[in-house]
Formats: C-alpha cells, structure tokens, sequence
C-alpha cells in the first residue's frame, strides 16, 4: 500500500502539462539524464553511441521518455496497484539490468525537469513528487530484492 496518495494527488494537480505531452516532457528528461549523468546512457543499447545532436528529435528516444512519463503518470493515479511497479521492477531486473541506484537518478532529473518546465510546480509538489519517487524507488528495491536482482 502506498502512504503517499496525497502526495500523488497533489503532483496530479499541477501534471496537466506533463500528462497531455508525455512525449515532449518524456525526451526532456531522458535528454537531461544523459547531458548531467553520461554514464547512464551507456544503459539503453539504442542510445548508448549517439551524440547530444543525434538525441534531438530522435523518435526512439521520444517513445521512449513517452514510455516513463506515462508509467509514471499511471502510478500516480493508482498508486496503490502495485501490479505496474511488479512489471516495472521484473522487466527492469531481468530484461534491462539496470542497477537500483540509477532509479535515485531519474527521480532527481524528474523533480528538476517539472520545476523548470511546469509554470506553478512550487516547493510543495517538488517535495510531493520526491516522496512519489521515493516511494517507487523503494518498491522497485523490493522488486529487485525478491528476484534476487542486486548488479
């Protein structure tokens, strides 16, 4: 059970942006991941050689942010499913290998993207979505445990 339904409820309220472009916001932060953390980019095989210039605009790249921010938008909104986070946290571990630590890294470029880009994303829905974040981080932690999944 997730304890951090009102928190969702507030990121929500101001996520209208976010959630009508997954796929703009989605490349922003996948752009900014890979411009202030170079090394995680080296974690998608599809992206892992190309350059900044090669990232704009680059449609696997925008299906790809697409693809988080709606995830994210759908734990939001039922966070207490914890069914999305099981799948999240199985294909993560299993299929893509990604090491626990790089979730804490995603999370912060997030609270950082919404506070640029979302006009009225004040200090009260950046601590929210960090304790949105948190809370999945954590359950995907619990994922990774269960499977035996600890790069």
């Amino acid at each position: 059970m997730c304890a951090c339904v009102d928190d969702c409820k507030k990121v929500l309220s101001c996520w209208g942006p976010v959630k009508a472009n997954p796929k703009q916001y989605g490349e922003i932060i996948l752009q900014r991941l890979f411009e202030t953390h170079p090394g995680v980019q080296k974690l998608f095989p599809k992206f892992a050689d190309l350059s900044k210039e090669q990232l704009q605009s680059n449609p696997d790249l925008q299906a790809h942010g697409e693809i988080v921010v709606c995830k994210l938008t759908e734990y939001m909104q039922k966070p207490e499913d914890q069914s999305l986070v099981q799948e999240l946290g199985k294909s993560h571990a299993e299929q893509h290998k990604i090491p626990r630590a790089n979730f804490q890294i995603i999370s912060e470029v997030i609270v950082m993207v919404a506070a640029e880009k979302i006009d009225g994303f004040g200090t009260d829905a950046q601590t929210a979505l960090k304790n949105v974040l948190k809370e999945f981080q954590t359950a995907m932690g619990a994922c990774y445990d269960k499977l035996g999944f600890d790069p």
